[in-house]
């Protein structure tokens, strides 16, 4: 088995320290947030936290960290990140998309660097969740392909690990979007 290409899921989540760290968060500081739910799997986003507009909470790649600066249900972990030496969220217009991404099967563990208009560039690894209603692969709730075609915010998809060759729990086909709240999903 490949050894850990992201962070465990804490055995038990720690709710003082997750307010603690929220409490202490800037808009405009790089995290690394690790979230559970069941349709998912765990994941983890790293990139840019900042107060959303429209729900006016911290969010870093268009999830939610908090809600009235208590952890989000889903969240499990969160950390600040190093600024990268010379690479600031300015530079994102210049990131282009690698067309040669690598085909992801449903249960791969994967990382991918997304870049959206409103997020910035941000890092969604997990393992990847097929859909056999749309023939699409997500990670963390963001389209990674449609019918083998890359989706168009993604910039470049490393697999990790090949489904069944990593410790990291395989959520199941997406077989119907129905109603897809944020309640139904978490664990």
């Amino acid at each position: 088995m490949a050894g850990p290409a992201m962070p465990n899921v804490p055995s038990r989540r720690n709710v003082k320290v997750l307010t603690d760290a929220i409490i202490a968060l800037e808009s405009g500081t790089g995290v690394s947030a690790m979230f559970l739910t069941k349709r998912y799997g765990a994941f983890t986003i790293d990139g840019t936290a900042f107060i959303s507009a429209s729900v006016k909470t911290l969010t870093v790649g268009g999830r939610s960290i908090e809600q009235n600066l208590k952890p989000h249900k889903s969240l499990q972990a969160l950390r600040t990140l190093e600024p990268s030496d010379g690479e600031t969220a300015d530079e994102a217009p210049g990131i282009e998309q690698d067309l040669t991404a690598p085909a992801v099967a449903h249960g791969d563990l994967i990382s991918v660097l997304f870049v959206d208009p409103a997020y910035g560039p941000f890092t969604v690894t997990g393992v990847a969740v097929a859909s056999t209603v749309s023939d699409v692969v997500l990670v963390g709730g963001w389209f990674v392909s449609r019918a083998g075609t890359t989706a168009p915010r993604v910039v470049s998809v490393e697999v990790l690990a090949a489904s069944g060759t990593h410790e990291y729990p395989l959520p199941p086909r997406i077989v119907s979007w129905g109603e897809d709240t944020e309640g139904a999903t978490e664990y």
